[in-house]
């Protein structure tokens, strides 16, 4: 049987030391070269995730510059931010907080 293997077309191509060369070379490169394909392809993986955080970080300093903005110009929403945010009040008022009461169970 390996004799007619060996009289095959394909063995003759796959014994070809050109053919094997490249076949290790190809593996080299893909497996275990340090800028190998499978680490390439991690890195380029990492960089589009850090790309996302930045877009979402992005539009977050946009809408918290905007919010800044709201209370740097307007005195009666920097009260309110103030009131609702941090429980601030005046010295002749008093503050009550109201939680949802949760259900007790038996």
């Amino acid at each position: 049987m390996f004799g007619k293997f060996r009289e095959s077309k394909l063995f003759t191509v796959l014994s070809n030391k050109f053919v094997l060369v490249l076949v290790a070379y190809t593996v080299w490169v893909v497996w275990f070269d340090p800028n190998s394909l499978a680490d390439w392809y991690k890195v380029r993986r990492s960089v589009s995730e850090q790309n996302r955080q930045i877009r979402y970080y992005k539009k977050e300093i946009m809408s918290i510059d905007k919010k800044l903005s709201e209370l740097n110009s307007n005195l009666d929403s920097l009260e309110k931010f103030a009131r609702e945010q941090y429980y601030f009040k005046n010295p002749d008022e008093e503050i009550f907080i109201v939680s949802p009461s949760v259900p007790e169970s038996h």
